[in-house]
């Protein structure tokens, strides 16, 4: 999991290097280039775990059925991390554009994403150590209360300030790193590992429209804000 972060540290750092230099379609080149080769890389080192069984999946078995959410403990998870990812996208996709607008400088904009990523990478998998003796739920609900502050308290009252936007990426990023690792784990809480797959489609089915009409909406406030990022913000976080 902390490789796709890492990852968003990387390529980032590579496309604002090369991209005045070589030009934007030759750099997405070279990026989906090294991409092709780490992909293959890990298609040819990988092993099944010891004791797998191989067998064919039946289809019920990784559709979705939507008679899991009648369970009370599964549908209040749905509905958490829909609105989870519902906010989540918003401080990620909207961070860039909130220092070009502030005009925190030419490049520093760019390298918001780095630094929101240099903080998931930590927090991708130190927040797991933690739900192994505290709880995963519990754990989710901490770091996600975390990402509100990070919105409410650092965030909304920057007002442009190069630190404190800064501050926000990194620990908005450590705190959402938890919602790509241990969402998984908790929604295996509810299911043995046979049903997993239908579980874990089911949920995502639903929560895929959060993550799917959060940026669209938080966008539509933007614009009628004139661009003033107060409402977004807001949204974000609340």
């Amino acid at each position: 999991m902390s490789g796709g972060s890492l990852g968003g540290v990387v390529f980032p750092l590579i496309l604002n290097a090369l991209g005045d230099d070589i030009g934007f379609a030759w750099t997405t080149r070279v990026i989906g280039l090294v991409t092709v080769c780490l992909l293959l890389a890990g298609c040819i080192l990988l092993r099944p775990r010891p004791g797998f069984r191989r067998h064919h999946a039946a289809t019920k078995n990784i559709l979705p059925d939507f008679r899991i959410l009648l369970h009370p403990a599964v549908n209040l998870m749905t509905l958490g991390v829909f609105f989870i990812e519902w906010g989540f996208f918003v401080g990620l996709e909207y961070i860039a554009s909130y220092a070009l607008a502030n005009g925190i400088g030419e490049r520093l904009p760019y390298l918001m994403v780095v630094f929101l990523n240099a903080g998931s990478f930590p927090g991708r998998w130190l927040p797991g150590l933690v739900a192994d003796r505290f709880g995963r739920v519990k754990t989710m609900i901490v770091t996600n209360l975390l990402c509100i502050v990070a919105m409410l308290v650092i965030w909304l009252p920057a007002d442009g300030n190069v630190v404190a936007v800064i501050v926000f990426a990194v620990v908005f990023g450590f705190a959402s790193g938890s919602n790509i690792s241990l969402v998984p784990v908790c929604v295996g809480e509810f299911c043995s590992t046979q049903d997993y797959g239908r579980y874990y489609s089911t949920v995502y089915t639903v929560v895929s429209l959060g993550a799917l009409t959060g940026v669209p909406i938080a966008g539509k406030i933007l614009a009628q804000s004139d661009g003033a990022y107060f409402g977004l913000i807001i949204f974000a976080g609340v």
